[in-house]
């Protein structure tokens, strides 16, 4: 990448700036160091040669067809980008969401069934409401093991 270097202060300004960024200094005459963007070479890199849409050459660089207004895009050699590593779905495992899932469906499943008894036996249940904490924690640690 090249730079300009500002004659008054000195200071290293990016290629296509036309003043300074601290003293505000015309940048016309200044000199580049360093290799400027239009010198390098993208071979491997560049945009195709030909439109993929009306098969016009393309310029150096272009990054839509002068003719028709397509979007060039470049084409990447090998795999460029991160691969997360296999998840626990793919590896035969459950995903947390599949855990609170299942637990969710275990704790409805299990509240309608005591509604149904308590329906067909015709009583009335009292118990506390602190009492189906640990039945909860229990329904969520059976559905966690069955994902095992």
């Amino acid at each position: 990448m090249a730079v300009k270097i500002c004659a008054d202060c000195g200071e290293s300004n990016a290629e296509g700036s036309s003043i300074c960024i601290v003293c505000g200094s015309s940048l016309k005459d200044a000199r580049l160091e360093g290799t400027p963007d239009a010198a390098k070479d993208y071979s491997g890199n560049a945009a195709p040669s030909a439109c993929p849409h009306c098969k016009e050459r393309l310029a150096q660089g272009a990054l839509t067809c002068r003719y028709c207004g397509t979007v060039v895009t470049k084409t990447v050699k090998g795999s460029r980008y991160y691969s997360a590593p296999a998840s626990q779905a793919e590896s035969g495992g459950s995903t947390p969401m599949e855990t609170f899932g299942r637990g969710c469906l275990w704790l409805i499943l299990g509240t309608l069934g005591l509604l149904l008894i308590a329906f067909l036996t015709r009583s009335s249940i009292n118990i506390p409401w602190f009492v189906f904490i640990p039945i909860v924690i229990l329904v969520f640690w059976i559905a966690s093991q069955k994902g095992k």
